[in-house]
């Protein structure tokens, strides 16, 4: 059985609550080229590596070179960042694919800015020693609690790692849990195991004193492909296009200096909270390049209908590709090099 059930992105709970968080936002002090003109808030999924690449433009400044002042706001994951962003708090966030396909299959409507970064083994799933699952084999996870953030890439993961095991969501019992909560609910024997980051999975083997170990990822990359996300609003689009510009020009400059600075990570170090070497060899297994292309757009529709079929969202009106297709905003990108645009 499962918990599992379609994410409400925007109860009065959470938009009171993001709205407050937007008021205690800080500015970054970082230097610049010249003094920016344009003010403008991002909301991050998390302070993990994950979003290496903005946290790059962070560190280089390219924001603010490209004249914007911007102030940042950190959340536990990608699905609370994007309630920020579509609760007017933020101008942009931070998301991986998966809240989204659940965004978008509600009928709300975040819009891809920028498809930044991708990977597969970067997410794990790591059990406890006690549970009696053999890391060696997916499919003895099949009758276990395993914790995830529901309406995250964690749970769609979890999905295809199972179904790489000859599983699927029902074979398991799913807990929604915040990414903090994981470890010690799986020590402590509440859950069997989690599905979060290699971040995540690291602190897990560091903080339990050999309690835990992660499962084989062997032959994952067929079935799992997680994208890094600039998100924006519609609103954005249609009244700050300079801004829009500006945000691309900035992550283009860090995906620069990641690809030709071999000791970029110490950039980010204490924004991570996490030596270099260990975001170096954690993010080996990411590709850092902004584009689009079709593949990008086929595991879109393939993540949507996933959850259509596991039940966790209803099939909108109309054609599925069209519809995602229609929030993808490709023109800063194009405009800055037209090649990295190929849908």
């Amino acid at each position: 059985m499962t918990s599992a059930s379609s994410p409400s992105f925007l109860s009065r709970r959470s938009v009171l609550q993001l709205g407050a968080a937007g008021a205690v936002a800080s500015a970054l002090p970082w230097g610049g080229a010249h003094a920016a003109d344009i003010n403008a808030t991002l909301a991050y999924g998390s302070t993990g590596y994950t979003w290496a690449l903005t946290f790059v433009a962070e560190a280089l400044g390219t924001w603010k070179q490209n004249g914007v002042n911007l102030n940042v706001i950190d959340f536990p994951t990608g699905r609370e960042s994007m309630q920020a962003l579509l609760a007017g708090s933020a101008d942009f966030s931070t998301s991986t694919d998966t809240p989204f396909i659940f965004a978008a299959l509600q009928g709300l409507r975040p819009i891809v800015l920028v498809n930044y970064s991708r990977y597969t083994r970067d997410m794990k799933v790591v059990v406890s020693k006690a549970s009696g699952i053999d890391p060696k084999s997916p499919a003895s996870l099949k009758g276990k609690k395993i914790a995830t953030r529901v309406g995250t890439s964690g749970q769609y993961m979890l999905a295809k790692y199972l179904e790489m095991a000859g599983l699927g969501l029902g074979d398991v019992t799913v807990v929604d849990l915040s990414p903090n909560d994981m470890t010690v609910a799986t020590v402590r024997g509440d859950v069997d195991g989690f599905a979060w980051t290699g971040q995540a999975a690291n602190v897990a083997l560091k903080q339990s004193g050999g309690q835990v170990e992660v499962m084989t990822q062997e032959g994952f990359e067929k079935f799992f492909q997680s994208h890094q996300l600039l998100l924006t609003s519609e609103k954005v689009i249609k009244e700050n296009p300079a801004l829009l510009a500006a945000a691309v020009k900035s992550l283009f400059g860090a995906e620069e200096r990641i690809n030709s600075d071999p000791n970029w990570a110490t950039l980010i170090s204490e924004r991570v909270r996490a030596p270099a070497e260990e975001i170096k060899d954690a993010t080996s297994v990411f590709e850092f390049k902004i584009g689009f292309d079709e593949r990008f757009l086929d595991d879109l529709v393939a993540q949507a209908e996933w959850a259509i079929a596991a039940g966790l969202s209803k099939r909108p009106e109309g054609d599925l590709r069209a519809l995602l297709r229609g929030l993808i905003y490709e023109g800063p990108v194009k405009a800055a090099k037209p090649d990295r645009v190929t849908i």
